[in-house]
């Protein structure tokens, strides 16, 4: 078996960590593959600042490494959580093999989760010890499954299996109970996929400790497995944010077994064998970009950059929503879209109602044509999906507005030919940034041989006239720039883009069009996305900017002038919040956490 996309590496190797038994439909397959066979070379072309190349990170880009060296010290080195704490504020956490420094904000997370950890920790040892249980105490290397090496390769190509899990490690003194402790940035999860459970559980159970090796280094070829697996295993979420925990499992050994071969294994296999490709967020991380063509290049996307961006570790994503957000405020950006951190704040009753209508109009824009929302009889209550339940008023509020669509339905005339795509992800590669550009428009579809890009946006107030349409919506301006650089459809002559501006008002919606293919359309959209983007890829520090936007934060919790500017403003009627995002994780997370 080859690897895929001129990777150098070890395809005898097949390295599988518990994540990867988690199903994601938008994955790519042979960035899957690839992760499942990992290289022990750099590939064999770079592009400017990609993977490979090395640059300091000039701030923690981790949201879980700061608390995870600090429950190290806890933990392996038996410090006084006190002690701990005082470490991570004189040091910004940078310590124990950490170079870079902590935004301030994730340091005040960090402190909180880690008195939050130490806390459920205690309780549920005392819970387990009034169960009858023994106590678990941390075990400080990574379990690890791995079969020995053998001569041939088995029939998927693989000569050796290991496998890995991630979490904080515990294990009673006699060996018969062994726990595992995931965090999660928010609530602790109620359950997770039923591959991911078992393949955690199985090296919960079978993993011996071992440390860990550089990255493509081979591992030794001698097996190793635990020889006696404990009577018991369980696995806990933990969150983060408010310090809940949840058990989400609690099996013997026989269970182990048997729901590994019934349920992780064959998610591994399908991981290890897959082909073809899926642009999107796993472009991002991918060694191998270089040799595909499946992302469009799209060079000079905003023209050419006002000033050369500083060397980056790893290479970026940009959606308009991480435009719009480090445009408000550069704290926030960081803070939400690369760490992923989150208070708990809840959306407001606008961007709620945002999602439902837009659930509904995704399911009824996947029925067959022809067919369109026109035809459908008025909405009523029993459309609204149980699932995102709606206060009264914005549940009345929602019909109204799917009533308004039924006017504008995009799929009105089309004839069972034409392609429809809801929530179709487009994805674009800039090669001299080493950028790659993600956006989700709610509809993509074609119109006798013509694309059109459909945006629907919900709103209690019109359009406001005293601002151009490409400056409201970013989104309109990368779709314009998407459409003039090919990545879109076949061309801007060919090509159509749409603004829905939903209200619950009879007759008060509206429907903006925007033509691609006008050079001055084409040259406002480079100014507004440059205007955003420039100062984006260009900063390092992430500096909060206070404004209406603290008040639907979702870390303000953690942001000293965010809260400082809530206290002290003497308007403190909240903005409301911006319209949902689109776009699936665009600052992917790391795959190998939870």
């Amino acid at each position: 078996m080859e690897n895929p996309l001129e990777t150098a590496g070890l395809s005898w190797l097949f390295k599988v960590s518990s994540t990867r038994a988690r199903p994601d439909p938008d994955a790519c397959p042979t960035r899957l593959r690839a992760l499942v066979q990992p290289p022990i070379g750099p590939p064999r072309a770079h592009v400017s600042g990609a993977p490979g190349t090395q640059h300091p990170v000039p701030l923690e880009d981790f949201g879980f490494g700061p608390l995870f060296a600090a429950l190290d010290l806890w933990e392996h080195k038996r410090w006084h959580p006190g002690r701990v704490v005082e470490e991570l504020r004189q040091t910004r956490g940078a310590f124990r093999g950490r170079r870079a420094p902590a935004h301030p904000s994730l340091m005040a997370w960090t402190v909180q989760a880690f008195e939050r950890y130490v806390a459920a920790r205690a309780r549920e040892q005392r819970t387990a010890l009034a169960a009858g249980l023994p106590l678990t105490a941390a075990v400080e290397l990574d379990w690890t499954v791995r079969t020995a090496r053998w001569e041939q390769p088995d029939s998927r190509g693989a000569r050796q299996y290991e496998h890995r899990t991630w979490g904080r490690q515990y294990a009673s003194a006699d060996g018969t109970v062994r726990d595992l402790w995931i965090p999660s940035f928010g609530r602790a999860k109620t359950d997770r996929p039923a591959a991911e459970k078992a393949a955690i559980a199985q090296v919960v159970a079978e993993g011996m400790p071992a440390p860990r090796r550089r990255r493509r280094m081979p591992p030794p070829a001698t097996p190793l497995r635990n020889p006696t697996p404990p009577e018991l295993v369980r696995v806990f979420d933990f969150g983060c944010a408010d310090g809940s925990v949840t058990p989400l499992l609690d099996w013997g050994p026989d269970a182990v077994r048997a729901l590994f071969s019934r349920d992780a294994a064959p998610a591994f296999i399908a991981a290890a064998t897959g082909t073809g490709v899926r642009p999107g967020a796993d472009c991002v991380g991918c060694e191998t970009i270089a040799h595909c063509a499946a992302p469009p290049r799209t060079p000079q996307l905003w023209g050419p950059p006002r000033a050369a961006p500083p060397p980056r570790p790893r290479r970026r994503s940009v959606s308009a929503w991480d435009l719009r957000l480090h445009g408000e405020c550069p704290a926030q950006y960081h803070l939400v879209r690369h760490l992923r951190l989150n208070d708990l704040t809840p959306e407001s009753e606008g961007a709620r109602r945002g999602r439902v209508v837009d659930a509904v109009l995704n399911a009824r824009h996947t029925r067959p044509l022809p067919g369109s929302c026109r035809e459908l009889p008025p909405a009523y209550a029993s459309v609204l999906p149980p699932a995102q339940p709606l206060e009264q008023g914005p549940a009345r509020s929602a019909l109204r507005m799917l009533d308004e669509h039924r006017a504008l339905c995009p799929l009105d005339g089309l004839e069972p030919s034409e392609r429809v795509l809801t929530q179709h992800r487009v994805t674009a590669y800039i090669p001299e940034l080493d950028v790659v550009v993600l956006a989700v428009p709610d509809l993509l579809h074609t119109r006798r041989g013509r694309w059109i890009w459909r945006e629907t946006k919900t709103a209690a107030a019109p359009l406001w006239e005293g601002r151009p349409l490409l400056r409201q919506f970013p989104q309109l301006a990368l779709a314009v720039l998407l459409f003039d650089k090919r990545a879109v459809g076949d061309g801007p002559r060919r090509g159509r883009i749409e603004l829905e501006h939903l209200r619950e008002g009879a007759g008060e919606s509206r429907l903006e069009a925007v033509d691609p293919g006008r050079p001055a359309t084409v040259a406002e959209a480079r100014e507004v996305i440059a205007d955003l983007a420039e100062p984006l890829l260009r900063d390092t520090a992430y500096e909060p900017r206070t404004g209406r936007h603290c008040h639907s934060c979702q870390v303000r919790t953690w942001c000293g002038p965010g809260t400082a500017h809530i206290r002290d403003t003497t308007d403190t009627a909240p903005a409301a919040d911006p319209p949902p995002d689109p776009v699936r994780d665009p600052a992917p997370v790391r795959k190998d956490v939870a």
